[in-house]
């Protein structure tokens, strides 16, 4: 990595441009950023772990989960340390994981083409549609994305005249690398393994020694107690069912020709775009193709240089193989499951470096703004409340009831309570577990120590969040009065707060 720095930083333009990249990266965050208090319980157990870990306590588990690593968390604890325990801080954590690889991917397109070029190659990964800033905003997979990316960036430099055994054994430890830290990269390592032997045909066993080194951390974690398989299965029982919502809805959220956008909080809905964004959109749907089409005819086409061919092919394979795994998969539900697609844009680049050098810059630049254009545009509207047209927020009005609720929970000198695991742990993050909030299903729960604390207490209180909860109000209401014989209800802004005498039991009925 530092002979890399080191032999990038001597080209004239490239410490401009690189700022540049780095900062348009962030910039284009800035509404998510600032409404870091939003964020997702998922991704807030990562945080809560992180400070967790800076407090002595260690595991190699996400918490609640046998099969991803805590390598998220750890980063989060590193910015912690440095910034402190925050929401806008862990985001921060998993968006600079993001801006890292994306630099990799434009250091890397910039051994191949002119500075103006390789920016706007690397431009899908700044100004990202909804797919990618699920893992770039939210972790716990940035971590493996970065590591898998930088995989190929650590290949392509191994294409040299005599290619680099380090290098090529460091793609190959990149990549299973990533598979160890979270399952999601697994698709890329065979791309990777694709490429290292376009590279270098006869040295193809130094990279799969790096692989076989890479995995020893997932194999040593599978052999823990409390290892689980993961959500790796394969069926062909729903493919009518993938392959409707493939096609409706999760390829075009995917490659930003539709765009879903939050309403309220995580109530997402279509948009309608104007006329003509709605040929934006579809022109840039258009080019994707042509890229992906030509990426793998123009590696049998002499006209182009041999180590665009190679890079072209592996980036567009990554389309078949992605979506032939979206169809069998056993985690596509809904269409959230368009996450499971954020690497057609992570590997777009190197997929339309082909045809960059075919059509020279100008005329690529025509060809790619409008793709660039509906990611970008799709990407600032999927941010829903946290944008008023081309101005983001600082604040939405409902991240303020969280603080009004603290403040009820205060006066009540009430400190445990359950919730919608949606809302649970989000609020023990954000209220920097001053208040410990757990899920009213048990079976949900991430961290158990947290179960004992609320059972403990004499007093707990139940919050009801209507922008995040999926249970119905007057029911809970209902049976936490049958069990309990004293329960008080409060408003904190559209919250509802039941307060409830008595020890909590395992789970609210």
């Amino acid at each position: 990595m530092r002979r890399l720095l080191r032999v990038f930083s001597r080209t004239p333009g490239n410490l401009a441009a690189s700022v540049g990249l780095i900062a348009a990266s962030y910039l284009f965050r800035l509404p998510p950023l600032w409404n870091a208090r939003s964020t997702n319980s998922d991704a807030a157990v990562v945080g809560l772990q992180a400070m967790h870990i800076l407090r002595g306590e260690h595991s190699p588990f996400l918490w609640g989960s046998g099969y991803q690593t805590s390598v998220d968390a750890y980063v989060a604890a590193a910015f912690f340390a440095v910034f402190g325990a925050t929401p806008f801080v862990l985001m921060l954590s998993a968006l600079s994981l993001h801006v890292l690889a994306t630099w990799l991917v434009f250091a890397t397109l910039r051994r191949h083409f002119a500075l103006s070029s390789a920016l706007l190659l690397t431009a899908p990964l700044v100004f990202t549609p909804s797919s990618v800033h699920t893992y770039a905003l939210y972790p716990p997979r940035q971590a493996s994305l970065t590591l898998a990316l930088a995989a190929f960036c650590a290949l392509d430099r191994a294409a040299a005249r005599v290619p680099s055994r380090a290098w090529l054994f460091t793609g190959g430890l990149l990549s299973t690398l990533a598979v160890s830290a979270d399952p999601y990269p697994m698709l890329l390592v065979p791309l990777a393994l694709f490429y290292a032997a376009l590279v270098a045909p006869r040295r193809l066993l130094v990279t799969i020694g790096g692989c076989a080194v890479g995995l020893v951390p997932f194999l040593l974690l599978h052999r823990l107690a409390g290892a689980k398989s993961g959500p790796l299965g394969l069926t062909l029982d729903a493919l009518g069912h993938h392959f409707d919502l493939l096609v409706s809805e999760c390829l075009p959220w995917a490659l930003s020709y539709k765009v879903y956008f939050a309403h309220d909080v995580m109530d997402y809905q279509p948009w309608s775009a104007p006329l003509p964004v709605r040929v934006v959109q579809i022109a840039g749907a258009l080019s994707v193709l042509v890229i992906v089409v030509y990426g793998l005819a123009a590696f049998f086409l002499r006209a182009v240089p041999v180590h665009l061919r190679r890079l072209g092919a592996t980036g567009a394979l990554t389309y078949p193989l992605a979506i032939g795994g979206f169809l069998v998969s056993v985690m596509v539900m809904d269409h959230f499951s368009m996450r499971y697609l954020a690497v057609l844009t992570l590997m777009l680049p190197f997929a339309a470096a082909p045809l960059a050098f075919a059509l020279g810059p100008k005329r690529f630049a025509a060809f790619f703004a409008p793709h660039v254009m509906a990611a970008a545009i799709g990407g600032w509207v999927g941010y829903g409340p946290f944008v008023r047209g081309v101005v983001p927020l600082r604040e939405t009005p409902e991240l303020a009831d969280d603080y009004v609720l603290l403040d009820r929970l205060r006066a009540r000198g009430v400190d445990r309570a359950m919730a919608d695991y949606w809302t649970a742990y989000r609020l023990t993050l954000l209220h920097g577990e001053e208040v410990i909030v757990v899920p009213k299903n048990a079976a949900e729960d991430r961290y158990r120590p947290y179960r004992a604390q609320v059972r403990s207490a004499p007093v707990f209180a139940y919050v009801f969040d209507p922008g995040r909860s999926r249970e119905d109000l007057g029911d809970t209401r209902a049976r936490l009065r049958e069990r309990y014989p004293h329960v008080d209800e409060e408003r904190a802004g559209r919250l509802t707060v039941l307060f409830v005498a008595g020890h909590a039991s395992e789970s609210v009925p």
